[in-house]
């Protein structure tokens, strides 16, 4: 019997052991599905205040807007996110956009997205205006709008077909290069990202007081999405 009983109770652990890890993965799983599932919520919940955004404040009534900005973000890093951009394709007059919503620290709760959110909405003009004073800040060297238009930009610098023709300086993590855009934003340039440091604005102030003062960063890969969008398709 004593046999047998070694022989039982180790069967058993191991079918008990067994249990418990299947148990763990599973609610890996369902924590994985829950948070992509949040993802995909919080961004149709971002689509739906931008869009209200163009038909509040802009004159489109054809459009399509998109944003790849959390792809691959998980929902533990979204309230952290100070800026989402979204590339807007407007049927209206055949012309392309790129819309970025700021936001403070505290954006989104428990209950999804909340109202603390600066829009500003870029056309083909203002943008490559933007891409040129961050080109000159990230490169310190001079470039003609018109060249803008034509360069492909990477976390390298800037290339001309398949030519690089401007450098980005290669600078530690606590040094900044800085440029005036506008009286809106002053551009800050670190490690390759574009930052916007947003003014002070007169109503803007009031209306957005958690905003102002604020510095927003841009990741690499979104400039590129936008500057393509813009510019190539």
């Amino acid at each position: 019997m004593l046999t047998i009983g070694c022989v039982i109770f180790p069967s058993n652990a191991k079918a008990q052991s067994d249990a418990a890890a299947g148990a763990a993965i599973l609610g890996g799983i369902v924590a994985i599905g829950a948070g992509i599932a949040g993802v995909e919520q919080f961004k149709e919940q971002l689509e739906h205040k931008a869009v209200e955004e163009i038909l509040t404040n802009h004159n489109m009534t054809n459009f399509k807007i998109k944003t790849s900005t959390l792809d691959g973000v998980s929902f533990k890093d979204v309230s952290s996110m100070s800026v989402v951009t979204y590339e807007i394709d407007n049927f209206d007059n055949q012309k392309k956009y790129i819309l970025f919503s700021f936001s403070s620290s505290g954006w989104i709760n428990e209950n999804g997205v909340v109202e603390s959110i600066r829009w500003k909405l870029f056309n083909n003009e203002e943008w490559n205006n933007l891409m040129k004073v961050y080109i000159e800040t990230a490169s310190r060297k001079e470039v003609s709008i018109e060249d803008v238009g034509l360069f492909k930009i990477d976390t390298k610098g800037v290339r001309k077909d398949k030519k690089y023709v401007v450098f980005f300086k290669k600078l530690d993590g606590d040094t900044y290069l800085t440029n005036d855009y506008s009286d809106e934003f002053k551009v800050v340039f670190n490690e390759g990202r574009l930052g916007l440091y947003l003014k002070n604005t007169g109503d803007e102030t009031i209306k957005y007081s958690s905003l102002r003062g604020s510095l927003v960063q841009i990741s690499k890969k979104a400039i590129m999405r936008a500057h393509s969008h813009m510019n190539y398709q």
